[in-house]
């Protein structure tokens, strides 16, 4: 029988049994899913693309009541990819093992989270939260395994980059035309409330590290290429977004784009010396120079440099909750907890109280639910949040993973190559240096789209070019 009757029959009854089961809209998405994953399976290319061209626009759809389920069609792509392209040919022996900078730590990190996941005082929100952190693993060993050539690198970036200038064409919308939709942040400088600009991700520190992304992979593209139009062009696209960044008025965004630039430009001289080509001291010293002293005039006598001072400001009202918050988790933490973790979901806070999600909230799509269940463990702060759950242990198999990669992109830019692996050598690295720094201040392991971002970056930073 043809393979396509096979899936719609599968697609048919599980509709319906779905549906009758359940309930209509549940049938409905199984459905949905059923036929979607057929077009996955047969056109994996495809599906990534489609994959990244909606990662920026899927959280629009999480403030509704009727659609916050078709977020869940995300999950499915990288599922059916990951069975696709790694799992199906591993388990009938055609896998051409691909070697990777991250099998170790993975391997580490999968087992500590399902060991966890066992400990977790609600067992539902712990595989919740399981499933946060394992499901973009898969998503990693899925980009690993698709077509690894220039042509398909490419095309990866012009979808990316289309989908990236939607999302500011709608920032723009949203800053001049549906300013109600902006999420307000009070401004100690002019003592006043503003707008931040979140375009479709839902929150202004968002928005930002998705900027980041796009900014430091125009900067790459510009260290690489030649004064071609193609460079012009990535230059002007990077002046064009700083405003965008600027508007999200997030210090962790802010703090991240400058520590990409500072790292990535301690290696561009690093690798500048290590070419024999002279620099000399005196120009060396006066360019230190002044940046100290733009950077004290900055930060002393601008309104944005008087906000980034509150990021290490006690008295601020953000910074005290936080205070208070890890003087909780930490104070409520035992000898053997801060090696060995509480449990996943085990760091329910007061500023986030939500609902208790369970198997049924699940099976029903109740989307709402789960989404408060799962921000009842926001801290603002990954390591804390992965010490409270992961112990020090967690903490060191992220840093593992850090480690690998940027290693990884180390070898890569000075040991030269082609230049689609240079691009993705500096790429890695000045994300890499913005993720660890916004991670200070968000979750941002747990948040769409930049917990997938990391793991497809990570990806092709491993596998760099395979192939013409």
């Amino acid at each position: 029988m043809n393979k396509f009757y096979v899936w719609f029959l599968a697609a048919a009854g599980g509709g319906l049994t779905t549906a009758i089961l359940i309930s209509t809209n549940a049938g409905l998405l199984v459905l949905l899913a059923i036929v979607g994953a057929w077009w996955i399976w047969q056109y994996p290319e495809y599906s990534f693309w489609t994959l990244i061209v909606a990662a920026p626009l899927l959280p629009m759809l999480k403030a509704t009541q009727t659609l916050g389920e078709l977020t869940l069609l995300k999950d499915m792509i990288i599922l059916v990819l990951f069975v696709k392209l790694f799992g199906w040919p591993l388990l009938t022996k055609r896998l051409e093992w691909r070697r990777n900078i991250l099998v170790a730590p993975i391997t580490l990190l999968i087992v500590w989270v399902a060991i966890n996941t066992l400990r977790a005082n609600s067992l539902t929100l712990g595989i919740l939260r399981a499933r946060e952190i394992v499901l973009y693993v898969l998503l990693y060993f899925a980009v690993l395994y698709l077509p690894a050539s220039e042509g398909f690198l490419k095309k990866t970036w012009q979808w990316f980059i289309a989908s990236a200038v939607v999302v500011v064409l709608l920032g723009v919308y949203q800053w001049f035309w549906a300013g109600d939709s902006a999420v307000l942040r009070f401004d100690p400088a002019r003592s006043i409330w503003i707008p931040r600009m979140s375009a479709t991700l839902g929150h202004p520190s968002v928005l930002g590290e998705y900027l980041i992304v796009v900014w430091t992979l125009l900067l790459a593209s510009v260290l690489v290429f030649g004064k071609k139009l193609s460079w012009w062009g990535s230059v002007i696209a990077m002046l064009f977004l700083l405003p965008f960044i600027y508007l999200t008025y997030s210090r962790s965004v802010w703090l991240g784009l400058g520590t990409a630039i500072a790292v990535i430009a301690v290696v561009w001289l690093v690798k500048y010396v290590r070419q024999k080509r002279v620099i000399r001291k005196g120009y060396m010293l006066a360019g230190l120079t002044a940046v100290i002293i733009l950077s004290a005039v900055f930060m002393r006598f601008t309104s944005a440099g008087v906000f980034l001072r509150t990021a290490i400001d006690p008295t601020y009202g953000s910074n005290q909750d936080r205070i208070m918050l890890v003087a909780n988790i930490i104070g409520d933490t035992t000898n053997g907890q801060a090696i060995w973790g509480k449990g996943l979901g085990n760091v329910v806070t007061q500023q986030y109280e939500g609902a208790d999600a369970t198997a049924e909230d699940i099976a029903e799509l109740d989307s709402r639910t789960v989404q408060l269940a799962k921000a009842s463990t926001l801290v603002d702060n990954q390591y804390l949040k992965t010490f409270a759950e992961l112990g020090l242990i967690g903490i060191l198999i992220y840093l593992w993973i850090y480690y690998r990669i940027a290693r990884k992109c180390w070898r890569v830019i000075v040991g030269g190559g082609a230049k689609s692996q240079l691009v993705i050598g500096w790429w890695g690295l000045g994300f890499l240096a913005a993720f660890v720094t916004q991670a200070l201040f968000i979750d941002i392991w747990d948040v769409w789209p930049t917990n997938a971002i990391f793991w497809v970056a990570a990806a092709m930073v491993s596998r760099e070019v395979l192939t013409k």
